[in-house]
């Protein structure tokens, strides 16, 4: 079908696959952010502190399960990007195949040692 066809950069697809997951192990997370257990209130300033630890003890597995989860979106799509860059080099590894089986299987027989659109000298005027 015309216009119907499916193009990709494969190592354009590598490379950015590749960056995602070096992101992903790279860290770049404060440690606050990686907290296993409540901060108790330090003392001083009283009510306030109580608050404030209270905010940090409820936002702080809110902010881990958020950070999983981007975590885990990025390694997917990392591995979504790099599959479908291998799928690519496959089909075209693929249709090479059949291009040269043809060629090869081909009877020589069937084909002329010379175009006879060649061989008439006005070929290609109008």
């Amino acid at each position: 079908m015309s216009g119907d066809r499916i193009s990709g950069d494969t190592d354009a697809m590598r490379e950015f696959a590749s960056r995602i997951m070096a992101s992903i192990e790279a860290t770049p997370i404060s440690p606050i952010a990686r907290i296993e257990e409540s901060t108790p209130c330090p003392g001083g300033l009283d009510e306030l502190c109580i608050h404030l630890t209270h905010a940090e003890n409820e936002t702080i597995p809110k902010l881990q399960t958020f950070i999983t989860m981007v975590e885990q979106g990025f390694a997917a799509y990392a591995s979504f990007v790099q599959q479908t860059a291998t799928n690519y080099l496959r089909a075209d590894e693929a249709g090479r195949q059949e291009i040269l089986t043809a060629f090869v299987t081909r009877p020589k027989d069937d084909l002329p040692s010379i175009d006879p659109r060649l061989l008439d000298p006005r070929a290609g005027r109008r």
